[in-house]
């Protein structure tokens, strides 16, 4: 049996997302599967996670009002876990919420 390290506790959740780089630009969308005040567990699609930095910005509301720098600690085949930087300067841009939207709608046509 293994035994959970975690400081904080994890909240299960079912939300499509979007990463971003640092600027802006979107990656993709991929999903929350669960999230701690200090970390979250995301599932990426192969092409997505191909191109994803070791830091990135999660966009986890519409309009990119909510959103999380975030640092890579594990990678799997088709997740990472991530704890959420409390760096100073993320920039919210529209054109991302916007992407966030159009991302999930695609990776679900996708399939």
């Amino acid at each position: 049996m293994t035994v959970d390290r975690r400081a904080s506790p994890r909240q299960a959740l079912d939300r499509d997302v979007l990463v971003c780089t640092d600027d802006g630009k979107p990656l993709g969308a991929c999903h929350l599967c669960d999230v701690s005040a200090s970390g979250a567990r995301l599932t990426v699609a192969p092409r997505v996670l191909a191109k994803l930095p070791d830091e990135f910005i999660l966009v986890l509301a519409k309009r990119a009002k909510v959103h999380r720098r975030c640092r890579i600690v594990w990678r799997s085949e088709d997740a990472v876990g991530v704890r959420f930087s409390n760096r100073r300067g993320v920039r919210s841009r529209p054109v991302a919420a916007n992407s966030a939207t159009s991302a999930a709608r695609s990776q679900a046509t996708a399939g």
